[in-house]
């Protein structure tokens, strides 16, 4: 299986927080600085994600899934946390898919009872190979099916989605986006790139 750092290019493409009280997923809280996530007992390591600003593959986390092999959290350009991605451990040769749906399905079930459903977008696909059942997580891989949930709390979005490591292996992922957070990072990265002329 691929460690946590093989899954940062799949993150770039729970203690679920509640909608009322608007706090981050895994026991953290928005717009803090890295020094108060580690003040927590998280233990922050760089990592180079230069997409979402200063951002550091995040353990120890005083909330978490058992499945989850990797987080990340972005903190922008003004070390204010605003992203929030994680991704499961794989779902080793689940060319049905039928391991990770299940688990996504529980995690789908658990973010309605907490934020505001969006979108939800179970597409398989209509090809007459890859919509073939045993090819689910080969479509996933291949971009010929997707599967995604979006949902809204007070001051962020959230995305649950199915990705794949291989033509069999398939995992879930969960991204948070502080909308604030969000723009002050576009906002940021704009006055970077025009620092350059």
């Amino acid at each position: 299986m691929p460690t946590g750092c093989a899954h940062i290019s799949w993150l770039m493409t729970f203690g679920v927080a509640g909608q009322d009280d608007d706090t981050a997923p895994f026991g953290l809280a928005w717009m803090v600085s890295a020094e108060e996530i580690t003040e927590l007992g998280v233990v922050l390591t760089p990592v180079d994600m230069s997409g979402f600003g200063t951002s550091y593959l995040a353990t120890n986390l005083p909330k978490a899934l058992s499945d989850i092999e990797t987080v990340v959290l972005s903190f922008g350009y003004t070390d204010e946390l605003w992203r929030v991605a994680a991704i499961s451990t794989e779902f080793e040769n689940d060319s049905y898919g039928t391991a990770v749906r299940s688990r996504y399905s529980e995690i789908e079930r658990s973010l309605e009872k907490s934020y505001t459903a969006g979108q939800k977008y179970h597409r398989p696909s209509t090809d007459s190979y890859y919509g073939k059942a045993e090819n689910f997580t080969y479509s996933i891989d291949q971009n010929e099916a997707n599967w995604f949930s979006t949902y809204t709390s007070l001051s962020a979005d959230i995305e649950l989605s199915i990705g794949a490591a291989s033509t069999r292996d398939s995992f879930w992922r969960l991204i948070y986006s502080h909308r604030a957070g969000e723009a002050a990072f576009k906002a940021g990265k704009s006055d970077l790139e025009l620092d350059a002329l």
